[in-house]
């Protein structure tokens, strides 16, 4: 069962693309934080950059922690919205099941879904007494535990609390990448009445250590997982900068960086029955508050930054109780989503580039920025129409206004309002039971917003503009979702076409009130298309040994653009040229599972699980020119194994792992802009735990 549609169905029931993890997969293949999310989800790329996780999805992503942009895919936990990008570790703690929603959501889940939308679902209170402990222990001097205790209070109440404590030393020249987090939930339900549901949450955590940076891997002399920077290795022909591989030169990644972070979410929910619908309300709250104390920005630039966002979300939810599995049939869901936000940000230590958390600057003047405000309202309508038994229609439609502003010293504040309207319409029939076909057009966008510098001055083109437009995506979709051998063979495909205006990107450029001076900023890159074939099944060979495999063919470029970029203090020009491939996404990828189950005595059972994927190279970094020694991730394989014993019918559990067996490094995002700064996945890991469940 998913609820990526915000109603319940089942994911081969569900006209649309979409990957679940379920709990017994992340048990067995031992996914304990959402970066090894990358082993199991074919579509998806998710990495720590800074003390935040991208999210990437068919290659569409937004790479930046800007506060005055947006992610490009929604994420939530248990319903709850987060604005910003997730932050690291958070809410990955007793998990259930993760759905991942391929291509834009922008009918129910709105903006920030141009690339789809990851939904996080935790195991809920019962009125079943029991619990778990964990303990694991590995290479990098890990361990780490977690702790889950459910207690029924009545018949009709129950409180969930859990608790994980993870360590961990850095990836990266055994400093940077590391973890030191500390997260708890602790959730209540209450259902006083067969119609009245009530649910409410809170979430928190601490994140220590020393950060997420990016290193100079795979240039010419570098090392994986190494802080140093070479010094001495061929540069881009034709282009004056100083030796090395990065704008900076030759040396080392100076350690010395910390964080000392924490994130707070509450939400309550409730349900009524009214017995024809059900009515349902989400109220949230996310605190974001970041500190980083010298760490390192791009490659060697320090700096020290002190933040904090303030996220009110509540979306309320009415859905009929109908079907449209039959002939005049009525599937309809209707609602509204109100978001208000606030944020303030200090940076203390003067650089050549801002922090991407701090946003603009004047000059060379460090500053703080107490408003930031963002607000949003929209209403929202989908429903399904069974023509026949058959044959079902889907039309829905989302009219979005979106507020944002930016206080900068000495200006006036500069605020933008705008108003959007997403559709979704779709088609779907039952060739037989067990076989559905379905094809769906769709639109979502990402909203544009001030930037920075002043709307009464005159802005050249090698200026930054002073609003940045909003981002907006049209998508075309057919699939089919198939099982046969009596349910053991399910074979899934999915074809998509995208068509993508004035994409969002994050470069240093120089805003219209400064001569000089180089400045992050938001910045419109023209537009793209990219289109793909993807294919997934499964196979219970016999009821000890399945199969999992899916391949990915997908194909992407950019339209060509000319845009704003100040690369070394002095500003210019610079272009991404038309027909240039989209980054962060291979022509050919794919995953190969195989698990194999031993029945040793009655409630005993040895499993074994081997994990494999494969991709073809693609681009890191876009812009002019591309080396492809530097800026491109080469052809890899990676396999992860895991080895589950389970006795006295699951209450005690062992397990033994290892993950990148290979050790292959693996880039999944790079600097714009020719800074040939990659961020890398984690180097061969391996380790053991011991869970005993009550």
């Amino acid at each position: 069962m998913v609820t990526a549609e915000k109603r319940e169905s089942t994911a081969q029931k569900t006209a649309a693309s979409l990957d679940v993890v379920s709990s017994d997969t992340l048990a067995k293949q031992n996914i304990v934080q959402i970066q090894d999310l990358n082993a199991v989800l074919p579509s998806v790329q998710l990495l720590p950059f800074v003390n935040s996780i991208q999210v990437a999805i068919r290659g569409v992503e937004s790479n930046f922690i800007d506060p005055r942009a947006d992610p490009a895919v929604s994420v939530s936990v248990n319903g709850l919205f987060f604005d910003r990008p997730l932050p690291t570790g958070f809410a990955f703690l007793d998990v259930s099941r993760v759905e991942d929603l391929n291509g834009p959501q922008g009918t129910l889940y709105g903006r920030n879904a141009v690339g789809g939308a990851l939904n996080i679902i935790t195991n809920q209170p019962t009125n079943k007494f029991g619990g778990s402990v964990t303990a694991e222990g590995g290479n990098f001097a890990q361990n780490n535990f977690t702790g889950v205790l459910n207690v029924p209070l009545t018949d009709t109440l129950a409180v969930r609390l859990a608790y994980g404590r993870d360590r961990r030393d850095g990836y990266l020249g055994d400093y940077y990448d590391d973890e030191n987090s500390d997260v708890a939930r602790a959730s209540v339900r209450w259902r006083p009445t067969d119609k009245l549901t009530l649910y409410g949450e809170a979430d928190y955590l601490h994140q220590g250590g020393h950060g997420s940076v990016q290193e100079s891997y795979p240039c010419t002399g570098s090392q994986a997982w190494s802080l140093t920077v070479p010094g001495t290795s061929a540069y881009i022909p034709g282009v004056t900068k100083p030796t090395g591989c990065t704008d900076f030169g030759g040396g080392q990644i100076a350690t010395g960086g910390s964080t000392d972070t924490f994130d707070e979410a509450y939400q309550g929910h409730v349900d009524y029955d009214f017995g024809w619908m059900t009515a349902t309300s989400i109220t949230g709250f996310v605190g974001t508050h970041q500190r980083f104390f010298d760490l390192p920005n791009a490659v060697v630039n320090l700096n020290s930054t002190r933040s904090n966002d303030y996220d009110y979300s509540e979306e309320i939810r009415f859905a009929g109780h109908d079907q449209a599995t039959h002939a005049g049939g009525l599937a309809w869901q209707a609602g509204g989503f109100f978001f208000d936000s606030t944020g303030n940000y200090f940076e203390t230590t003067q650089l050549a580039y801002d922090n991407p958390i701090l946003g603009p600057r004047l000059g060379s003047t460090k500053v703080t920025y107490t408003g930031l405000p963002q607000s949003s309202e929209a209403g929202f309508v989908q429903a399904t129409y069974g023509i026949t038994d058959r044959l079902r229609l889907t039309g829905g439609v989302r009219y979005t206004r979106d507020h944002k502003g930016v206080q900068q010293p000495g200006l006036a504040k500069l605020q933008q309002d705008e108003y959007h309207t997403t559709y979704k319409g779709g088609a779907e029939y039952d060739l037989a039971h067990g076989k559905l076909l379905y094809a769906n057009i769709s639109s979502g966008y990402v909203a544009g917003g001030p930037d920075g510098g002043s709307p009464t001055l005159p802005t050249p083109a090698n200026r930054a503009p002073v609003f940045f437009l909003p981002e907006t995506i049209t998508a075309y979709e057919f699939g089919s979702k198939n099982r046969f051998l009596g349910n053991r063979l399910q074979l899934n495909g999915d074809f998509y076409y995208y068509t993508f205006h004035n994409l969002q990107i994050t470069e240093p450029a120089t805003y219209n009130t400064a001569a000089a001076g180089s400045n992050l900023s938001v910045l419109n890159a023209g537009g793209l298309s990219t289109y793909g074939l993807e294919f997934n099944g499964q196979f219970a060979l016999t009821p000890v040994d399945h199969l999992s495999a899916s391949l990915t063919l997908a194909h992407g470029t950019y339209d060509g653009a000319t845009f704003a970029e100040t690369p070394a203090g002095t500003p210019t020009t610079t272009s991404i040229p038309a027909g240039q491939k989209l980054v962060n996404l291979p022509l050919v990828s794919a995953l190969l599972g195989y698990d194999h189950t031993w029945r040793i005595t009655e409630g005993q059972a040895l499993t074994a699980s081997v994990n494999t994927k494969i991709s073809s190279s693609y681009p890191l970094e876009f812009g002019t020119p591309i080396i492809a020694a530097y800026d491109t991730q080469s052809t890899y394989v990676m396999t992860d194994a895991s080895l589950n014993y389970s006795f006295q019918d699951n209450k005690y559990l062992l397990r033994m792992y290892v993950k990148n067996i290979e050790n292959q490094p693996v880039n999944i995002y790079g600097e714009t802009g020719g800074n040939h700064a990659y961020g890398i996945l984690a180097p061969r890991t391996y380790g053991g735990s011991v869970t005993v469940n009550f």
